[in-house]
This record gives structure tokens, sequence and C-alpha cells, in this order.
């Protein structure tokens, strides 16, 4: 495989891992799409009073909303999640919802006035008054900022049912009126029955008969129109339990059994509407839901064919790391192989290049004895002619400056000497200081194994003389040898 190939290779395996991981997850629109249909239809089942189905639609909404990146829609989903686990919630799981919801509001205070609004419910419904107190002043606080009216008149509602249960029975009060005012002054029949029938419970709470009789008889008034609107007449239900109880207390049995019928007549037609209500919501839903569940079945299967194409892509993908780390081996074993062989050639030709001067250098020394020993025996030849001249002594000066020119004898032998042994002289001065010129001549001439005439010729002297000379050369060259030895020591 070339270069080319492999860079055509490697291009294709990395686009197809890009676009597996890229297309791993639904697009955004999809998401969006997707989360928006589901935190609608999650609204329907909570409305509808599912909450099981509702709080699985509203985390299908969160998890869609993340993947598309919309804060809002993942805000709406966690608040909405917080409202299905209700009050009796883990109070840490509760809690780290809302604060979730509250950051992804971001500037959308009236949201944000709702999640505080709900959080002093909760407070409050646990009998923690200070605490829900605080979550309340934030959702006023946020309900004004935003300048909804709806977030305002949340706020109060709860302020007023936190004092009611507080037994704060004033503030309970001035809270309601607070709420009643933010209407317009012709309310409709569900406003003016929620402010009078719990006018009603707080004045009834405070001991004032008089004025619970008035709030409950202008609820009577509504109740017994023909017409009321119909938020009023399915609500009413509550209401007619509130009569009952009051006229019960008054002794007025009578007016108590008859408040109780409608009650309960009431409680079974709000069931039915409801019901009913539910029923047109799910049958007005059915198509979207459709929709969602072809969108879903349409991402599923899209995310199958990128799985298999992502999966292809990887098998690709490793089989093309696999030779790549088999050729990168392969590689590495022929260079180191190369290596040791330059590395072995290169010590091969050292060691000629040194074979050959070593060659050279005992060629030399080969050449300068040969040399020499030719000059010695001409020189013996020559001198046993002469020396068998009666002029003996005139031949043998004639014989010296034929061989050796204008060198001394001794100077002469010296230098052949030097060929061979370099530096033999002076090493014998500094090993053997105690000798003198004469004994490490006569030490030099026995090496060379001639005999004591040959010798005494040499240096000029008798046999005699040269027996005491060589027993004197011994006897200081083992006194020095034996001195050395102790020094060591």
């Amino acid at each position: 495989m070339t270069v080319k190939d492999n860079i055509i290779l490697r291009s294709f395996a990395f686009i197809l891992l890009a676009y597996a991981l890229l297309g791993c997850h639904p697009t955004p629109r999809d998401a969006r799409q997707t989360a928006h249909e589901a935190l609608e239809n999650a609204r329907i089942q909570l409305d509808s009073g599912n909450k099981m189905e509702a709080m699985h639609l509203f985390k299908d909404a969160e998890r869609y909303g993340l993947l598309a990146d919309d804060t809002l829609t993942v805000a709406y989903a966690r608040f909405n999640i917080a409202r299905c686990l209700g009050v009796y919630a883990n109070e840490e799981e509760l809690f780290s919802l809302l604060k979730a919801a509250d950051k992804g509001f971001g500037d959308n205070y009236t949201e944000r006035a709702k999640v505080m609004t709900f959080w002093g419910d909760y407070y409050q419904f646990h009998r923690q008054f200070d605490s829900a107190e605080v979550y309340l002043n934030l959702a006023m606080d946020y309900a004004e900022r935003s300048g909804s009216v709806d977030a305002k008149r949340s706020a109060l509602s709860a302020f007023h049912v936190k004092c009611f249960n507080a037994k704060e029975y004033k503030k309970s009060g001035d809270y309601l009126q607070q709420y009643f005012l933010t209407y317009p002054p012709d309310p409709s029949d569900s406003v003016l029955m929620y402010y009078y029938h719990n006018m009603g419970n707080v004045y009834y709470e405070m001991g004032n008969m008089d004025s619970t009789a008035y709030y409950y008889g202008r609820l009577e008034d509504i109740l017994t129109r023909e017409e009321p609107d119909c938020s009023a007449q399915n609500e009413s239900a509550w209401y007619y339990g509130a009569l009952a109880n009051f006229a019960e207390m008054r002794g007025d049995f009578e007016k108590a059994c008859e408040y109780i019928y409608w009650y309960e007549k009431h409680d079974a037609h709000y069931d039915i509407e409801q019901q009913k209500n539910n029923l047109a919501l799910i049958s007005h839903k059915y198509d979207a839901e459709v929709m969602q569940n072809e969108l879903n079945e349409k991402i599923i299967h899209k995310q199958r064919v990128i799985i298999l194409i992502s999966g292809i892509a990887a098998l690709v993908l490793l089989a093309f790391l696999i030779s790549q780390i088999r050729l990168a081996r392969k590689r590495k074993q022929e260079a180191e192989i190369n290596a040791e062989l330059f590395h072995f050639k290169q010590q091969n030709k050292a060691l000629a290049q040194k074979d050959a001067e070593h060659e050279q250098i005992q060629q030399g020394y080969t050449d300068r004895l040969s040399e020499a020993l030719d000059k010695e025996q001409q020189t013996m030849m020559l001198l046993d002619i002469y020396l068998n001249n009666s002029k003996k002594a005139n031949h043998l000066n004639d014989l010296e400056h034929s061989v050796f020119g204008k060198k001394d004898h001794w100077k002469a032998m010296l230098a052949v000497v030097e060929e061979k042994y370099p530096g033999l002289w002076e090493t014998l001065g500094q090993k053997y200081p105690d000798l003198d010129e004469d004994e490490k001549k006569s030490f030099i001439l026995s090496h060379f194994k001639v005999s004591r005439q040959e010798e005494a010729d040499y240096l000029g002297t008798t046999v005699n003389m040269v027996d005491k000379m060589r027993g004197r050369v011994r006897k200081k060259m083992d006194s020095g040898m034996k001195s050395t030895d102790f020094s060591n020591k």
C-alpha cells in the first residue's frame, strides 16, 4: 500500500467517524420540536390528573430540550416535574429542580415568580411559615419586576393561604383584599365566589359571625342564580359544602341538607364535566401526539442507520489502525536490522583498516631488521677477511669507516637496537640507575647472544673484564628488582 493510498484511506475513515459522531443524536431542530410537543402533551396530561404520564412526558421534554440547548423548555419541564412531585416529594430532589428552573428562566420574572410561589407553598404546607414568607416575598418581588398581574395574584393568594394556616387571620384577610383589587370592577363569578368564600372563612375563624354571614350570603346569591358562568358552576361544589357547614352551625338543618344535596350533585356534575373536558383535550391533541410518535420513530430509525454506519466506520478505522501498527512494527524492525548491519560493516571496516596499518608497521619493522641484519652479516664477513690480514688495526678502521661512515661503532650498533626496541637505552637508565655506560652496553650485547670474545672486541677490552662486567650487571639488576618490589609493598 502506497503513501497516497494510506492518506486516502485515513481521510475516508475519519470522515465516516466524524459523520457517525455528529449524527448519533437528533438534529437540534428535531430535538426542539420533540421537546415542545412533549411539553404541551405533558401539560394536557397534568390537567387531566394523569401525573404519571405527565411526569414521563415532562422528562422527555427535559431530555430533548437539553439536546436542542433550549434552556427555556428545560426550565418549564423541570418546574412542572417539581409540580408533579408535589409537596410530599423529597426535599433535596424538589429543591434541586426548583433551583434549576429558576436559573433557567433567567429574565423571565413571571415564571420565576411562579417558581418562588410554589416553593413558598411547599414550606407553608410543612408548617415552616418563616421560610415560606421568604420565598413568597421573592415571588412578589419578581411579580412586580415582571409587571404580570397573574403572577402578582398568585403570590397574594399564596400569602393569604399561608397567613390563614398560620392563624394570622387579619393579615390573611388583607392579602385577600389586595388579591381582589387586582381584578377589574366587574370580575367574573368565579373570582367573586373565591373571594366571598375565603373572606367568609377568615371572618368565621375570627369569630365575626355577622361578616361571615355577609360574605357567605353574597356567595349564596351567586350560587342560586339561574345561569352563573360555566367556571363558577364547575367550582360551586366546594362552596356548597362551606354553606352547608355554616347553615348547620346556625341550626338551619333544612338549609344545610339542601346545600349538601347540591354539593353532592355539583361534585358529581363537576367530575363528569372534568372527564368530558379531559377527553376533549386529549382528542384535540391526538394529532399532535401522533406527529410526535412519528417524529420519534424517524429519529430512532435515523439513529439506527447512523449507529450502523458508525459501526462500519469504526471497524474500517480499527482495521486501518491495526495495519498501520503492523507496518510501523515492520519498519521499526527493518530499521533496527539496517542499523545493526551498518554498525557491523563499520566495525569490519575499522578492523580491516587497523589490520592493514598493523601489517604495514610489522612489514616496516621486518624490513628494517632485515636491513640491520644484512649490514651486521656483511660487517662480520668483512671482519673475518680483515682479521686474516696482517694489517688488522688499519683494516679495522677502514672497515668501520666503510660500514658505519663517520659514526662511532657502538652508536651505529645502538641505532640498530633502537630500531627494534625504541627507548631501550633510556629505559635501562631509569630502571637501573646504578649501571654505568659499559655495563649497559654489555647487557644489550648479551641480548644478541654474542660470545665473550666478540663482546670484548666490541667494547675494546679483555674476556676477563667482560666476565667481571657481566657479574656486576646481574648483581646490580637483582638489587634493583628487590628494591622495586619492596617499594611496591
